[in-house]
């Protein structure tokens, strides 16, 4: 049965999550989603159920919040937020968007011209200059991006330093929480040490000697050969 939806203003603060929201949301996904909503304003659809449970649009409810908005225009269903069709729409508008098939080379020409027009005009697109670079790799024959360094200096990272070796890694999976106890005791360390970074996921990182981490989105991805 098609539903009717009706638009109105209404408090953040009066906005509860749907209890069953699969989808996090991470910090820099929220700050790309910000920075939209302050150079463009809310053209994002948020709908909500008729107990002011969010049904699509969570995510842009956590951006609204942080550009310190208080009210915010919503999409009103008059429906149950448990019921199938609340439910339907909570997983319709997480999944069907994956269905949809991206020209690569379109969009990293679309990003590299915005990202010729200063520093941090590539904010609110889901993009920073690393993340172009790498796009680039995987859109572009060697004949044009021969590596990654080639597609940084493009992008135009002039922070990017070229003499930086490759780091070893190695990957340590442990049993239950208190065997990773005993490793960190063996090394000298705890989990509080300076220098560990732990997830949400579960999944600590550190460096051995131990330093600072660098930040994710630092990190580059080359393409296998």
């Amino acid at each position: 049965m098609t539903q009717n939806f009706a638009t109105e203003n209404i408090l953040l603060s009066d906005l509860k999550p749907h209890p069953r929201n699969y989808k996090l949301h991470p910090e820099d996904q929220i700050e790309h989603l910000a920075a939209s909503i302050e150079e463009h304003g809310l053209y994002r659809n948020i709908v909500i159920a008729k107990d002011n449970v969010v049904l699509a649009g969570h995510g842009v409810v956590l951006a609204a919040e942080k550009t310190g908005r208080k009210s915010i225009p919503v999409m009103r269903v008059d429906i149950d937020s448990e019921s199938q069709q609340a439910l339907k729409i909570l997983a319709g508008d997480n999944e069907i968007l994956h269905l949809g098939e991206v020209d690569d080379r379109a969009l990293s020409e679309i990003l590299k011209e915005l990202s010729d027009s200063g520093d941090d005009a590539l904010l609110g697109t889901g993009y920073d200059k690393m993340m172009l670079a790498n796009l680039l790799m995987v859109t572009r024959p060697s004949s044009e991006i021969a590596d990654f360094d080639v597609a940084a200096e493009w992008v135009g990272m002039p922070e990017y330093d070229t003499n930086i070796t490759q780091p070893a890694e190695i990957g340590i999976r442990f049993v239950d929480e208190d065997d990773r106890t005993r490793f960190l005791k063996e090394l000298g360390l705890n989990r509080d040490s300076k220098g560990i970074t732990k997830f949400k996921s579960g999944k600590w990182s550190m460096w051995w000697p131990l330093k600072e981490q660098t930040q994710l989105k630092e990190v580059k991805f080359e393409k296998a050969k």
